[in-house]
């Protein structure tokens, strides 16, 4: 008969490799939604965390920070600057804020938005 402590040894074994297989699986179908997603036209990328810890900023753009900004002009009648950074939670997030601006830039440069008097206003 095994020892207590070889059982025990066996048993960690059985949970590594079962804990490695579940792994595989679900590393599986979440990088089948995110090539659904990138399909999609968005640019989403699975990376493995460590916890926590923020992960470093590459110089790329922020995905989606143009669709937002331009789905909530839309909604409106027309959003100053200083009302679009309220809305979506920017205020004091200089990070955040240059995305937006950038985002704003953008879109007035590719002719989606207007701006008169500081007002930005979907075509």
């Amino acid at each position: 008969m095994a020892s207590v402590l070889e059982q025990i040894r066996k048993l960690d074994e059985q949970k590594a490799a079962l804990l490695s297989q579940a792994k595989q699986e679900a590393l599986g179908k979440a990088q089948e939604a995110i090539d659904a997603l990138n399909e999609l036209g968005f640019n989403y990328r699975l990376v493995q965390g460590e916890g926590s810890a923020p992960s470093a900023r590459t110089g790329t753009r922020r995905t989606g920070i143009r669709d937002q900004v331009l789905a909530l002009i839309q909604q409106s009648d027309g959003m100053a600057r200083a009302d679009i950074l309220k809305a979506m939670d920017a205020g004091g997030d200089k990070k955040a804020e240059q995305s937006i601006s950038n985002a704003l830039a953008a879109l007035k440069k590719g002719g989606i938005l207007t701006a008169e008097n500081g007002v930005y206003a979907a075509v």
